[in-house]
C-alpha cells in the first residue's frame, strides 16, 4: 500500500512542473552526425567491451548462460502460449548442459540415481518436490523452484485443456449436472 501511496506523490509533483521544466529533465539523443573524436570514443569502447568479453572466465560464461536460461524460463512460463518442446525436461537439459557436466555427475551432485534423473530430463516422470527444491538450492537460487513449478504446472494446464478423453471417461461419474440457459 506505501507503494502505492509514494508511486501517487510522485505522480504528482510531476503535474506541478511546466512542459518545459519536464522537457529538460530528459536527454534527448543528437539528431548531429558525431564528431570524429566522438567516433573514435565510440570505436574504444567497443573494442574494450569485446575484450572484456572474449576474456571471461569459464566461471563468468557459465553464469552469463544460466543467466539467459533463466530469463528465457520467466518469459516462457510468463507467457500464455504453450510449446510442447519447452517443457520440464528441455530447461532441465539445458541446466545440465550448460555447466558441462554428464547426467551421472549431476545426478549425484542432487543425490538421485542417473535413471530417475533420466527419467525426468526425459518427461517420463514428473519430478518431486524435493528434486525441485534441490535444483534451487543447487543453482543457488538463481533459478527458483517456484520458476520450475511454475513449468510444471503450465505442462499440467495444457494436459488438462487438450485431453478430451479423461472428461469423457469421467463424465459417467456426473450426475444431476447444472443446467444454465445462455
Amino acid at each position: 500500500m506505501k507503494n502505492k501511496m509514494s508511486n501517487r506523490y510522485e505522480l504528482t509533483d510531476f503535474k506541478k512542473l511546466s512542459n518545459e521544466e519536464l522537457a529538460e529533465a530528459f536527454i534527448f539523443p543528437s539528431k548531429e552526425p558525431l564528431t570524429v573524436k566522438e567516433k573514435q570514443e565510440e570505436e574504444e569502447f567497443w573494442q574494450e567491451r569485446r575484450k572484456q568479453f572474449a576474456n571471461r572466465t569459464p566461471q563468468q560464461q557459465i553464469y552469463d548462460k544460466l543467466l539467459q536460461l533463466k530469463f528465457q524460463l520467466e518469459d516462457y512460463i510468463g507467457s500464455n502460449q504453450y510449446q510442447a518442446v519447452l517443457n520440464f525436461g528441455y530447461f532441465l537439459n539445458e541446466y545440465v548442459n550448460i555447466q558441462n557436466k554428464q547426467d551421472k555427475e549431476f545426478a549425484a551432485e542432487i543425490d538421485v540415481t542417473p535413471a530417475v534423473f533420466s527419467q525426468y530430463r526425459n518427461n517420463h516422470r514428473k519430478p518431486t518436490e524435493k528434486f525441485v527444491i534441490r535444483l534451487e538450492l543447487h543453482s543457488n537460487g538463481m533459478i527458483p523452484a517456484l520458476a520450475w513449478f511454475k513449468l510444471l504446472q503450465k505442462d499440467k494446464e495444457h494436459e488438462i485443456m487438450t485431453n478430451t478423453g479423461i472428461r469423457i471417461e469421467e463424465s459417467r461419474h456426473v450426475k444431476n449436472r447444472l443446467e444454465f440457459a445462455y
